[in-house]
């Protein structure tokens, strides 16, 4: 039995946001981003054509040009943030219980039951552990939580259990 306690947070909930961006749905994500990246370079050359051409309308492509790079850059902030206010106030404090034949979820509001077999991918970084049961539905686990088990016996457990590799991400 391994028992982790975690709060979720700004932080944790962008590492979620982030981690399901580039697992589950890199496919999905990947052409929006290369659109929005030719946006960023499209509006930077007109706006150094309209400069060069002694034009006025530069300061409108310059700003969505800034506008569209904000958007790349703090996209899973933006993301982590909306998901984390979609989550109840008594619902930021979790203790996950994790057994032989699936974990417990609790918060102040409520438990569930997971089985692990819906879990898709399972995902460490440096402060988390990140289970992934679709493209919009994760568990995240803070590694300084755990009251009942150490870390290489979670990653253990969790390979046992679903027969998933653990993909380590920065």
């Amino acid at each position: 039995m391994i028992v982790i306690q975690t709060t979720l947070d700004r932080k944790a909930m962008t590492t979620l946001a982030r981690i399901t961006r580039r697992t589950l749905r890199r496919g999905r994500n990947g052409p929006v981003r290369m659109l929005a990246w030719f946006v960023v370079v499209l509006e930077t050359f007109l706006t150094w054509v309209y400069i060069r051409g002694g034009q006025g309308g530069w300061p409108v492509n310059m700003l969505l040009a800034v506008i569209m790079l904000a958007c790349i850059l703090t996209e899973d902030q933006v993301n982590g943030m909306v998901s984390l206010r979609q989550i109840l106030p008594a619902s930021r404090e979790v203790n996950a219980t994790f057994r032989d034949s699936g974990y417990v979820h609790r918060a102040q509001s409520g438990e569930s039951w997971w089985p692990y077999h819906q879990i898709r991918a399972v995902v460490e970084t440096e402060d988390y552990f990140v289970l992934l049961l679709d493209r919009s539905h994760g568990h995240i686990y803070d590694k300084q939580g755990f009251a009942w088990g150490t870390p290489e016996e979670f990653r253990e457990l969790l390979h046992k259990r679903t027969g998933l590799k653990v993909q380590k991400i920065r």
